[in-house]
């Protein structure tokens, strides 16, 4: 990540000053958060252990749930198939609240070498999910042993295949809100938060407005006549038209985006031929999109579809496109961002919360934000090793904090009334 912006961070500041009462919440939650950080290490290692893809997470949602009755909350399993939901009532009146955390791994084979490490071949939680998990279980207890003094409702989500689902296939947070999570307490507002490597252990960074990118699939098939390689001239050859579709992809951003405006187009994935001395007949791509407005969006979806017009003009090919929104940009309410800031600093210190830069990855997080005012904000891990990489692990002293982290942002909201 790039210098924080400290105009930012004032900003931020001046809009919510601290509140005495937010200070003492702090305290009381990163004090009680520390006495129980080595319980805390222990369930995300365990969660670790036992890692399960989209929709099949059973044993974890099991484990979880088991988690949360033991602290009285009214626990619901289940949801959209594997997904939990338990409710927190305090004892005065109040607003609603949730917090939500992930529960899918990765198919990756995991090669951190850890003592703890992933007891399934081909699974691994890359993306920090055991960690979500993790803190959420602890700031659950954290609030529960707060019922007296909590004004309101807390509601924890744990949420089923965040990472994708099959093609044309909905969702987790889409599952779950059809199925009606975010009602029987109606939410007032929803806080989440995502493990960064790139931030030390320790920190947090957050900004209102769009934080994470919208997400959309791309896939392409050009089709063009078999030949025989050593007569070129008889056949269409489907690969240097799809070879000329990808370079020009490239100026769709390097020239055709306003620079101050982020987005990404990437190919990951080409597909054709048969063999080295056949000119091919059909090749197939696929990709994303990757932009922080849907009118940045539309423009490149515009561009692709333009460019595979020009291939098929110049080669003689045929060309398809399939462009698969998947999530729209996350997108954070400015009040929660306001409020949200004292009490994050009542917890690390106002030194330790950063304003944060938005980052092209995406998250279906983003659904939730658009029914609902909603704040995600970035938990700093260190690890240094990139999100999705086999050897992608934390630095599990984020964890001695980032329960308090979650249990101080929803115990300032109720104790603030909600958003007026």
């Amino acid at each position: 990540m790039r210098r924080p912006f400290p105009l930012l961070a004032l900003a931020l500041a001046l809009a919510c000053p601290p509140l005495r009462a937010a200070d003492d919440a702090g305290a009381r939650f990163r004090d009680r958060a520390a006495a129980l950080f080595p319980e805390t290490v222990e369930l995300r290692r365990q969660l670790h252990r036992l890692p399960e893809p989209c929709f099949q997470e059973q044993e974890t949602a099991a484990f979880v749930a088991a988690r949360l009755r033991r602290l009285g909350l009214e626990v619901t399993t289940g949801i959209a198939g594997t997904g939990v939901k338990a409710v927190l009532r305090g004892a005065l009146p109040g607003p609603v609240v949730g917090l939500r955390a992930d529960m899918d791994a990765l198919p990756i084979a995991e090669a951190t070498g850890l003592p703890f490490a992933s007891r399934r071949p081909g699974l691994m939680h890359a993306c920090g999910h055991d960690a979500h998990m993790a803190n959420l279980l602890t700031a659950a207890r954290l609030l529960a042993e707060e019922r007296g003094r909590l004004r309101g409702t807390v509601v924890f989500i744990l949420q089923p295949c965040e990472e994708g689902a099959a093609k044309k296939e909905k969702g987790g947070a889409e599952r779950m809100i059809e199925a009606g999570v975010l009602d029987n307490p109606r939410l007032d507002a929803l806080f989440g938060l995502h493990v960064l490597p790139d931030l030390p252990a320790g920190r947090v960074a957050l900004r209102p407005g769009a934080m994470m990118a919208s997400v959309a699939w791309i896939y392409v098939r050009v089709l063009g006549r078999a030949a025989h390689g050593a007569f070129p001239h008889q056949g269409v050859d489907a690969i240097v038209a799809a070879a000329h579709a990808v370079t020009q992809f490239q100026a769709l951003i390097s020239r055709g985006r306003d620079p101050g405006e982020k987005s990404v187009l990437t190919i990951g994935k080409v597909c054709g031929g048969v063999r080295s001395n056949v000119i091919a007949e059909a090749v197939d791509m696929e990709g994303t999109v990757r932009a922080f407005s849907e009118r940045e969006e539309e423009r490149i979806l515009s561009g692709i579809a333009g460019v595979l017009r020009g291939i098929e003009a110049a080669f003689g090919v045929r060309a398809s496109l399939d462009f698969e929104k998947v999530n729209p940009a996350v997108v954070n309410d400015p009040r929660l961002a306001a409020m949200a800031q004292p009490a994050l600093a009542a917890v690390l210190g106002a030194e330790n919360v950063l304003p944060a830069e938005p980052l092209t990855i995406g998250e279906d997080f983003a659904l939730y934000s658009r029914r609902l005012p909603a704040l995600f904000f970035f938990l700093g891990v260190g690890g240094g090793q990139a999100l999705h990489a086999p050897g992608f692990t934390v630095d599990e002293e984020a964890l001695r904090t980032a329960p308090a982290l979650l249990a101080a942002v929803a115990f300032a909201f109720l104790e603030q009334g909600g958003l007026t």
